[in-house]
């Protein structure tokens, strides 16, 4: 069986991309939490609480809605 032999350019370009990829990340991840620490400030009630200790599975709903809105703007820039 003979082995290709691999080109240092295809590493560097593999290397790039993932280092790239894992940025982008990490900018989405600040992102996405930087907009729902502004949500939370301007909401009148205290979402996480509402969620947890009083159960209101309508504001989990609508939390989850503006994340998964928020993520993908967020992902199409």
């Amino acid at each position: 069986m003979e082995q290709i032999p691999i080109s240092f350019d295809l590493v560097v370009t593999y290397v790039i991309n993932f280092a790239y990829m894992v940025l982008r990340a990490a900018v989405y991840a600040v992102s996405c939490f930087l907009s729902w620490f502004i949500i939370d400030k301007m909401a009148k009630i205290h979402l996480i609480k509402e969620v947890i200790d009083n159960k209101n599975t309508g504001a989990a709903i609508v939390i989850a809605a503006l994340l998964l809105g928020l993520a993908y703007v967020i992902g199409q820039m």
